[in-house]
C-alpha cells in the first residue's frame, strides 16, 4: 500500500496565524494529503504520561512510512512538539517542519527558547522556512538540517469583486493595527491620503490626510484595496522591523491578491523578489516613499499593475503553497 502524507491543523488558535495554518491544509488536501488535527490547549497541566495519550490520539491514523507534515509553531509548547514529533518518528516515516512563525525572534520575552525550537527543527528531516533569510539565521543558531525548502509568500485563495479598474491614487492603505506599527504618527505631516484598515483612535486629533476605515472583513478590504493606490508592508518598531528580515508577511500576499503595487522598506524578506517580479518601491523611510508615488507617472504605475496581477492570479489558487508541498516532497 502506497504510504501516506499528513499535514498538521492547529484548531482554536484565531487571527491570522491560523487562517495561515488553515490555508496550507486545504492546499494539502488537494494534492490528497490527510489532516491531522491538533487543539491549543496549555499542555502544561498534562502528566508525561497524560501528554503522551493525548499525542497518540492525535495520530491514531498514521501507518508506517507515513510522512507527516508538521506546522510549527503550535503555540502550546516546545515540550509538546519535540514529543509529537519523536512519536511520529517511531511510525519511521519522514517529518517536515513547516515553520510558519519562530516565537523567539518574535518576542523579546521568548528568546530564551530559541535553543528548544533549533532541538525541535532539527528533528525533521527536512524544514520548510520562509525566507533565505531566515534560513541563514537558522543555521547560524545551530540548525543541522540539510535539505531545506523557501517559501516565499503565503497564498490568498480568495475571490471577491472587482467594481473598477485599478487606477494610480497618490494613496498607501495599511491593513493593520496603527498603534502597533506606528504608521500616522510618521505619515501625519505628508501630503499624500493614508487609508489604515484600523479603529479610529479616541481622544485624539486625525490630521485630514489619515482616514481609519476599521477592521473589515478579508473579501471587502481584497476588493477596496483593488481600487487603486499602493499597499504599505511597515513598522516603525524597530523589533518588528528586525523580524519582517525574516518572516514571511501575510500583507504582502494580501495587496499583491488585491492587485495593488507593495511600498516596503529594503529590508524586509522578499525585497528581492518584489525588486525582481516589480511588485513594488523599496526605500528606507516613509518620507522617501511619498516621494516616490506622488513623482510616479500613471504610465509607470500600469507597468507595476501588470506585473502584479500575475501574482495575484497564482495566489487566488494556491499555487505557491501546493508547489512548496511537492517539491519538498519530491526533495525528501
Amino acid at each position: 500500500m502506497k504510504n501516506r502524507v499528513h499535514i498538521t491543523s492547529l484548531y482554536g488558535l484565531g487571527g491570522i496565524a491560523g487562517v495561515a495554518q488553515k490555508r496550507a491544509v486545504e492546499a494539502a488536501k488537494q494534492l490528497g494529503f490527510n489532516e491531522l488535527a491538533i487543539f491549543k490547549y496549555d499542555d502544561l497541566t498534562d502528566s508525561p504520561s497524560e501528554l503522551s495519550k493525548r499525542i497518540d490520539g492525535i495520530i491514531a491514523g498514521l501507518e508506517i512510512g507515513d510522512t507527516v507534515i508538521f506546522q510549527s509553531p503550535v503555540w502550546i509548547s516546545p515540550n509538546f512538539e519535540k514529543r509529537f514529533i519523536d512519536k511520529v518518528k517511531l511510525y519511521q516515516g519522514k517529518v517536515i517542519i513547516f515553520i510558519n512563525d519562530v516565537p523567539p525572534m518574535m518576542f523579546a520575552s521568548n528568546e530564551v527558547l530559541m535553543p528548544d525550537f533549533i532541538e525541535v527543527y532539527n528533528k525533521a528531516d527536512l524544514l520548510i522556512v520562509s525566507s533565505e533569510n531566515m534560513k541563514e539565521y537558522l543555521v547560524d543558531k545551530g540548525v543541522t538540517v540539510k535539505k531545506i525548502i523557501i517559501q516565499n509568500l503565503w497564498d490568498i485563495p480568495v475571490e471577491f469583486e472587482k467594481t473598477s479598474e485599478t487606477k494610480y491614487l497618490s494613496k498607501i492603505s495599511f491593513a493593520g493595527s496603527d498603534k502597533k506599527f506606528g504608521i500616522s504618527e510618521k505619515l501625519k505631516s505628508s501630503d499624500i491620503k493614508v487609508e489604515i484598515y484600523d479603529n479610529r483612535p479616541d481622544n485624539k486629533v486625525i490630521p485630514n490626510n489619515i482616514h481609519y476605515s476599521g477592521y473589515v472583513d478579508e473579501i471587502s478590504l481584497l476588493s477596496r484595496l483593488h481600487e487603486g493606490g499602493f499597499g504599505l508592508v511597515w513598522t516603525e518598531n524597530m523589533y518588528w522591523r528586525e523580524y519582517m528580515k525574516y518572516n514571511a508577511s501575510y500583507k504582502v500576499s494580501t495587496y499583491l491578491r488585491a492587485g495593488i503595487p507593495i511600498v516596503a522598506h529594503k529590508s524586509i524578506s522578499c525585497a528581492n523578489l518584489i525588486e525582481k517580479n516589480h511588485w513594488g518601491i523599496l526605500v528606507d523611510t516613509l518620507e522617501e516613499a511619498v516621494e516616490v508615488i506622488n513623482n510616479m507617472s500613471e504610465e509607470e504605475y500600469q507597468k507595476y499593475i501588470d506585473s502584479v496581477s500575475k501574482v495575484s492570479f497564482l495566489l487566488s489558487s494556491n499555487w505557491f503553497t501546493k508547489k512548496l508541498l511537492v517539491d519538498a516532497m519530491y526533495e525528501l
